[in-house]
């Protein structure tokens, strides 16, 4: 029951987080292209890499990383939306607009988990 109390708890942030992660890239932007999903994708990556890296060499718990990982970065991030919003563009007939999205999406977001699992072996190293 604490596993699931754990993730339930972690998902509330991280879809609060997402929300606001919304909210400041709407303020900024008026395009249709979903700036949004995408900060928030790419924001996650760079996140989970970085703590990722953090926690490989600490011990922390199974229920703290459900928390942190399943919970909060799953509640976080938004897959599911992504490939929505993708289908989406495929229907109204902007194949280009998917692709960059796509393209994008995985190229920054590999490169931004990447980014974050390398910095953090400079914290962990340095304390």
């Amino acid at each position: 029951m604490i596993k699931i109390l754990a993730v339930a708890l972690g998902g509330a942030i991280g879809s609060t987080g997402r929300y606001l992660t919304s909210l400041a890239v709407e303020s900024v932007s008026t395009s249709k292209f979903p700036y949004e999903t995408l900060a928030a994708n790419l924001v996650g990556c760079f996140l989970i890499g970085l703590l990722w890296g953090y926690f490989e060499r600490l011990t922390i718990s199974n229920e703290f990383r459900l928390f942190l990982f399943t919970g909060v970065l799953g509640g976080y991030t938004t897959f599911s939306t992504f490939a929505r919003e993708n289908i989406q563009f495929f229907k109204a007939g902007e194949p280009l607009s998917a692709l960059s999205y796509i393209l994008l999406s995985n190229l920054i977001g590999l490169t931004l988990v990447a980014a974050g699992f390398w910095i953090s072996s400079f914290v962990v190293n340095s304390s």
